[in-house]
């Protein structure tokens, strides 16, 4: 497939192939090794830190609702805000790590998301406030995933990326897992608001750490830097350009919907209402309903890096995507179907959705590859900015599913049931479906 280049300047960033050789060569080096590793350990604490930080409510959707005496919609809307502003925020986040380097990004970015941690904590009945806080989380945590893999482009060789790049995503998960079981536990022991100020001091060692051992700006990137903003004088149009071509693409749209299917059992299910539907059908404890949640993420922890390799190794994107599509809606209706489920069972189901969908990952490479090679930034970030963007929106749609269910305004304590749940959240396995029917449409970097 040609690409036009109508209206873009490119300059030789790194140089000729020799110079771009002899820096592989020195990113391969023990001494840069190391200090390689200590970089990618820093910017990688704090994307588990973020993904720990947004996954929080998901044990708080009741406490939430009677500290606020807010209905389901208000509640998951306030804490969607956060993947509201996150998502538009991809679209610029790789431009501004170009330009100003990782260090005053990272320590910027987790200010904003402990600040955002204390505002949550506030010790006021009114739910703006904690909307405030959830904003400033998500417009800090914006620049976790693409810092921590901006880092590691700068300081390994690329035949380390697509390791690292798995490993950001299991670190992630790992996040995940931490805000479950452990937090609920901790919710019960401190209360809520206790849990997030914790949750705002953890954020201080994090910036301590990134403050203290995260090393400059290595000389080759700066010289990267200097020729690139040097010589490009239209970096704007530079970028509406490149935006715009990405855009016109309609296998973005296809594989960003698709993205969005598949991160769907995430966003709404595990990251928010799952451990109120778990809690209704099995009669567990809250801590054993977070246990249980858990399992999604332990699933996509182990799915990403395994399936995604796999799909490398066979050059195969859209079998992967649509059999992701098809088993994800069968498990997902296995798991709101039925009226009661025994918690083992449910921990199993998710488990399996959780590998299920983790394939969602091969949708980022799919678009790189049907975009333009001097576009991969942009094509990733689109894919992202339509993800994340939707996800925030699903969840305050699901309260007001459970709320239309309910038939009213107002919260009345233990009002709502596993029926109000099981209702809203079988839009999941529509949505699932959607992705299977899109995928047929997906087309193979091969074919074309």
């Amino acid at each position: 497939m040609d690409f036009p280049l109508t209206n873009l300047s490119f300059v030789g960033a790194i140089g000729d192939d020799m110079a771009a050789e002899d820096l592989e060569s020195l990113r391969a080096t023990p001494d840069i090794r190391r200090v390689a590793w200590g970089a990618w350990i820093c910017a990688a604490i704090f994307y588990l830190y973020e993904y720990f930080v947004r996954v929080i409510p998901s044990v708080m959707g009741n406490d939430l609702q009677l500290a606020f005496n807010a209905n389901a919609a208000t509640v998951g809307f306030a804490c969607g805000l956060y993947y509201i502003v996150y998502g538009p925020l991809q679209l610029v986040v790789g431009s501004f790590y170009d330009r100003f380097g990782a260090r005053k990004l990272l320590i910027g970015s987790i200010i904003f998301v402990l600040l955002g941690c204390f505002l949550a904590a506030w010790p006021f009945s009114n739910i703006c406030l904690f909307a405030a806080g959830r904003l400033l989380m998500g417009a800090g945590s914006a620049f976790a995933f693409i810092g921590t893999i901006y880092v590691a482009t700068v300081w390994f060789p690329s035949s380390k990326l697509a390791f690292l790049s798995g490993l950001t995503t299991a670190l992630g998960m790992l996040g995940a897992l931490l805000a479950q079981a452990p937090i609920a536990r901790m919710v019960q022991l401190i209360n809520w608001r206790n849990t997030w100020l914790l949750a705002g001091l953890l954020g201080f060692g994090c910036l301590f750490l990134i403050s203290r051992r995260l090393p400059p700006t290595p000389d080759w990137e700066k010289r990267r830097h200097d020729t690139y903003f040097d010589s490009n004088r239209h970096a704007l149009s530079q970028f509406i350009s490149g935006f715009l071509l990405v855009a016109r693409n309609p296998q973005t749209w296809i594989l960003g919907s698709i993205a969005c299917a598949l991160f769907m059992p995430l966003v709404v299910f595990a990251d928010f209402w799952g451990i109120q539907y778990i809690e209704l059908i099995t009669s567990a404890t809250k801590s054993q309903a977070a246990f249980a949640n858990g399992m999604l993420y332990m699933g996509w922890l182990l799915g990403s890096p395994i399936l995604g390799a796999l799909s490398d190794y066979l050059s195969h994107r859209r079998n992967f995507l649509s059999y992701s599509c098809l088993f994800s809606t069968l498990l997902l209706l296995t798991l709101l179907l039925p009226r009661h489920l025994p918690l083992t069972g449910v921990g199993g189901i998710l488990f399996l959705v959780g590998i299920a969908s983790s394939p969602q990952v091969i949708c980022f490479i799919a678009n790189v590859e049907s975009n333009p090679p001097f576009l991969k930034a942009t094509s990733v970030a689109m894919v992202n900015t339509i993800v994340m963007l939707v996800g925030g929106l699903m969840q305050p749609i699901c309260g007001s599913l459970i709320d239309f269910r309910y038939k009213a305004i107002q919260l009345v304590a233990g009002g709502y049931t596993a029926e109000h749940y099981r209702f809203a959240l079988l839009m999941l396995p529509i949505v699932t479906s959607i992705g299977f029917v899109l995928s047929l449409f997906i087309k193979e970097s091969v074919d074309e």
